[in-house]
């Protein structure tokens, strides 16, 4: 990954970080990272749907700078 890309990482909450980094990182279950993060599968789905669509942007808004 790149400095951009760990820096758009680091800005996001929390819960959406840790479920893209375990996601796409460490190649985890909805189910694996819903009992790590105590919350429901779709809940992780949320996270990590909104987590990527902020991450897009900021890297979007970084190619334009």
């Amino acid at each position: 990954a790149d400095a951009d890309t760990l820096d758009a990482l680091a800005a996001l909450p929390y819960r959406q970080r840790a479920a893209v980094t375990l996601r796409y990182w460490s190649d985890w279950t909805d189910d694996q990272i819903a009992d790590a993060l105590d919350c429901a599968p779709s809940t992780v789905r949320v996270l990590l749907h909104r987590g990527l669509a902020a991450l897009e942007q900021d890297l979007r808004e970084e190619d334009a700078r």
